[in-house]
C-alpha cells in the first residue's frame, strides 16, 4: 500500500463518548510533529487532563530527552519511548537538538494500561525499532487513517487501539523482526530497476539481469522485501512521478513517459489507484509543494 499525508505535520485530540463497549481502549491523541523550540516540555506528573493516559512516542528526526526519576534517556531517530501518566517522567527537546520530528500515540483505558504495563515490565521505556518495523508501520497507518479517514466515532477509534495494542504486543513476541540482510542478486535487481525505472521493464528482464529464474527471483525478491518485483517497481515510478508532479510543469505524457508508461491514461489509472487521487489533484494540493510523506508496504 502507498498513502501520503495533505499536510505534513498534524496532530488529532479526540473527545468521544464514553461508549461501554469501546471503554477498554480508545485512541486520546495521534500526531506526526516537528518541534524546534525549547518550549517543548511535558511533566507526566502535573498533566492534569490526561491522567490515566498511555504514550507512545517515536523518533524520525533530530532527538529529544525524556527523564526518568534521575535517569536521562537520549530518543534518536529508530527509538521510541513508551510512558504512563500519571508517572515520574518529562519529556522535551534539550539544548542541544535543533528539532525533534516525531510520530506519537496517546491511548486510555484499562487493554492500553496492560499492555503498557506488559512492555514496560518486558523492556523498559526506552525501544529501538527500525523505521520498517511492522509496529512502526502500524503507527503510521493508523496516523494516515486519521488524515484521510477521519476517526469519527468511538468505534472506529477503539479498533484502531487494538490494532496498536496488538501490534505492540507481536515487537515484544519477537514476531516484528527486520528481514535478514537483502542478497547481492536482490540488491542488484533493486539498483537494476532504480537505474531502469523509465524503461518498459518486464519480469523476465529483471530475473535475467539477476542471473535467476523468473519463478526462483521472484519468490527471493518477495521473500526479502515482502513485495512482489513488479509492485516495486511501480513504487519507484510513483515515487518519481510525485516528484516531477511537484517540482516541474512537465505535462502527464511527458510524466508518464519518464516514468515508464507508455500513455498518460494508465500512467494516471495506476496513480490513482495507489496514491488515492489523481495526478492533476495532487499537482494541484499546494501544501504537498514542500512536504509529502508516503508509506510503502
Amino acid at each position: 500500500m502507498l498513502s501520503l499525508t495533505h499536510d505534513k505535520h498534524q496532530s488529532f485530540l479526540y473527545r468521544h463518548s464514553k461508549e461501554p463497549l469501546t471503554k477498554d481502549v480508545r485512541i486520546s491523541s495521534i500526531g506526526f510533529e516537528k518541534r524546534v523550540s525549547t518550549d517543548y516540555y511535558w511533566d507526566g506528573r502535573i498533566r492534569k487532563n490526561n491522567l490515566n493516559h498511555y504514550i507512545f512516542q517515536y523518533t524520525l528526526s533530530g532527538y529529544g530527552e525524556i527523564r526518568l526519576g534521575e535517569q536521562i534517556l537520549t530518543i534518536e531517530p529508530g527509538q521510541a519511548f513508551i510512558v504512563k501518566i500519571p508517572s515520574d517522567h518529562c519529556y522535551y527537546l534539550p539544548e542541544g537538538s535543533p528539532e525533534w520530528e516525531f510520530l506519537f500515540i496517546t491511548l486510555e483505558g484499562p487493554k492500553a494500561e496492560e499492555c503498557w504495563d506488559y512492555v514496560i515490565d518486558q523492556f523498559g521505556i526506552h525501544l529501538t525499532l527500525d523505521d520498517t518495523s511492522p509496529l512502526i508501520f502500524s503507527l503510521k497507518e493508523i496516523y494516515q487513517f486519521a488524515v484521510k479517514e477521519g476517526i469519527g466515532d468511538s468505534f472506529i477509534s477503539s479498533a484502531k487501539a487494538y490494532e496498536f495494542i496488538m501490534s505492540l504486543y507481536r515487537f515484544t513476541k519477537g514476531l516484528d523482526q527486520v528481514k535478514p540482510e537483502i542478497p547481492n542478486d536482490i540488491r542488484t535487481a533493486i539498483h537494476f530497476m532504480r537505474e531502469h525505472y523509465h524503461k518498459p521493464l518486464s519480469l523476465e528482464e529483471i530475473a535475467e539481469h539477476t542471473g535467476l529464474s523468473k519463478y526462483y527471483f521472484t519468490n527471493k525478491f518477495q521473500k526479502y522485501t515482502n513485495t512482489p518485483p513488479i509492485q516495486y517497481l511501480t513504487t519507484i515510478r510513483m515515487e518519481k512521478a510525485m516528484e516531477l508532479l511537484l517540482k516541474t510543469n512537465k505535462t502527464l505524457h511527458e510524466i508518464a513517459i519518464e516514468t515508464g508508461y507508455d500513455n498518460a491514461n494508465y500512467f494516471s489509472k495506476v496513480f490513482k489507484k495507489l496514491i488515492g487521487m489523481s495526478a492533476d489533484s495532487f499537482r494541484k494540493d499546494k501544501k504537498m509543494l514542500d512536504n509529502y510523506h508516503v508509506i510503502i508496504n
